[in-house]
């Protein structure tokens, strides 16, 4: 082996070992990012406190910036435990009151967990809407049309004669709208007056004139063609159809429930504490003395 082998051959061994020693197996999420002392910045850090909507978006820039906000914090945290700041009794007053807050919180969340197995029947919401249907009313006129936008005059003129000689709005949309699913599916669905079409602005201008069946002037907007046919209408103070708002219903009642299970495991603690004597509440209006609080004005 000649002296430039060698001397290339041992400096490919050094770089091998370097490497070996400098970088550490990762795996996915557990690429490391960063290391400051004993803290350790990994890739999940960043995924797990950054929304998939802003990593996606530029995931690079994104590491980049989490990454030196992170050192940044780390290195104040170091030096304010060098200078003793962590011992102030201010500070450890407001760390208590943070881990405190936490717990709390993880309480809750616990507590909240064992309600979610058991959510709200679509039959429960139904019985609550017709029970408590006094207290669901409108506010605003809302109102259900059927809303053809076509690629050409032609096509909206046919769509609208089709319509008056009381051929089927299904077939209609499919035959002559520039999107027939969504047509079909929005004929369907009721909407407050106030953003009925709004997107189009003399569309909803004609929803709030025209009778029930009428159908709208044809008007281009933008590259279409529209119109509107007002099919059904729901004045203020009337009851909304129980299928707009069962979901919202539904989910109230799962909130309620979860609510009073946290009501109940609280006067649970209380109770409970006081039976082992580890809870004694005193009178600030006589000192040393002490009182009964009833759990139910916690």
């Amino acid at each position: 082996m000649t002296d430039l082998l060698k001397i290339l051959f041992i400096a490919s061994l050094g770089l091998l070992l370097l490497n070996s020693c400098e970088q550490r197996p990762s795996d996915g999420d557990n690429i490391i990012l960063a290391e400051l002392g004993n803290e350790v910045l990994l890739l999940r850090d960043v995924k797990n406190n950054v929304s998939e909507e802003r990593y996606h978006g530029d995931s690079l820039q994104v590491i980049d910036r989490y990454r030196n906000n992170w050192i940044k914090k780390q290195l104040k945290v170091n030096e304010a435990r060098r200078l003793g700041l962590h011992n102030q009794e201010e500070v450890q007053r407001r760390i208590r009151q943070a881990e405190e807050s936490i717990l709390v919180d993880a309480y809750n969340e616990a507590v909240h967990l064992e309600q979610s197995g058991d959510p709200v029947s679509r039959t429960e919401a139904q019985s609550y809407y017709e029970s408590n249907k006094e207290k669901f009313v409108l506010a605003e006129q809302h109102v259900r049309f059927r809303h053809m936008m076509s690629s050409t005059l032609n096509n909206a003129q046919n769509a609208r004669n089709a319509l008056q000689q009381g051929r089927s709005w299904r077939d209609v949309a499919e035959q002559y709208s520039a999107n027939p699913r969504q047509a079909i599916r929005g004929a369907q669905q009721y909407f407050p007056i106030s953003t009925a079409a709004i997107e189009y602005g003399p569309l909803n201008n004609f929803l709030q004139v025209i009778g029930v069946t009428e159908i709208s002037p044809i008007r281009r907007i933008g590259d279409h063609y529209h119109f509107v046919q007002l099919m059904e209408s729901r004045d203020i103070g009337d009851h909304p159809n129980m299928e707009w708002i069962i979901d919202q219903i539904a989910e109230w009642l799962t909130i309620d429930r979860k609510r009073k299970h946290l009501r109940s495991m609280e006067q649970s603690l209380f109770l409970q504490a006081q039976a082992n004597n580890e809870l004694r509440i005193f009178d600030v209006r006589v000192p040393e003395q002490e009182i009964e609080i009833v759990t139910d004005s916690l």
